[in-house]
């Protein structure tokens, strides 16, 4: 039976401290949940409503050796942060991928794997960060490093739009410029202004997008090898930077499998 101090702590994990403190996350919904039980990290409980039904769920969990507990309607709306509660809900343990993990995925890539990380600079949106999660994984980027004023990658909105990919991909937060100058990375700035993708065919080791408000900051900038523009012939101000780091991951990864057909 589910508690009331185990109810208010799952709760609690809707705050970024808390999660941070406790090292765990909240999946909710039966694709995310799903997708958590079939990936490496840890799945440490499974809540759904009494009454509801998920033989595959179930099925994937008792293989897993975790309990599928029920809880009431009521409870399940207090746990989730979302306007209606999914009606089901995991919590799983946080996990990070080390620097040298990244750098060795970079260096020396495996089958598949384009040997570019994708770097977020500020950006603050957790939409907007998971949906470019879910696009570095679509595209065979070898992970994500977000600076640490980015948004939470394990802030429920981000776990939703990464549909499951922050699950598979490797993930790192760290000061960005540290981190290209200690591994020597040749690095591309995505900002307006640069020189245009499609003219430039450079592969480098990583690329960055920048915040939405802000864009990218001058010193980060300063330390990239290259700016690169995207171009445009309407009318609008800007691109979404989830649009924008999306059409520059799959430039990178279209140039990478050209020259490895």
């Amino acid at each position: 039976m589910l508690t009331k101090n185990e109810r208010n702590s799952i709760k609690a994990l809707r705050i970024k401290k808390n999660r941070q403190n406790d090292g765990l996350m909240v999946v909710e919904g039966v694709k995310g949940v799903l997708e958590l039980l079939r990936s490496s990290l840890v799945t440490k409980r499974i809540y759904v409503t009494t009454g509801s039904k998920y033989p595959e769920l179930t099925r994937v969990a008792s293989d897993s050796g975790i309990e599928v507990s029920t809880v009431s309607s009521k409870d399940m709306d207090i746990m989730s942060s979302l306007k209606k509660a999914p009606g089901v809900l995991a919590v799983g343990e946080i996990s990070y991928s080390t620097e040298e993990n990244l750098i060795l995925r970079v260096k020396t890539p495996c089958d598949g794997v384009v040997p570019t990380l994708l770097l977020l600079d500020d950006l603050v949106d957790p939409g907007n960060v998971g949906a470019l999660i879910r696009t570095a994984d679509w595209f065979g980027l070898a992970g994500v490093v977000c600076s640490p004023r980015t948004a939470d990658v394990w802030n429920t909105k981000a776990i939703q739009s990464s549909m499951g990919s922050l699950f598979r991909l490797p993930i790192l937060v760290q000061d960005l410029g540290e981190f290209i100058s200690n591994n020597n990375l040749s690095c591309a700035a995505l900002d307006a202004g640069g020189e245009d993708i499609y003219t430039n065919s450079d592969i480098p080791n990583a690329v960055v997008v920048g915040s939405e408000s802000q864009g990218l900051s001058e010193g980060l900038k300063n330390i990239c090898d290259i700016v690169l523009a995207i171009p445009g012939s309407g009318n609008a101000e800007s691109l979404n930077a989830a649009i924008a780091g999306s059409i520059l991951s799959s430039e990178i990864s279209r140039r990478w499998r050209n020259l490895n057909r």
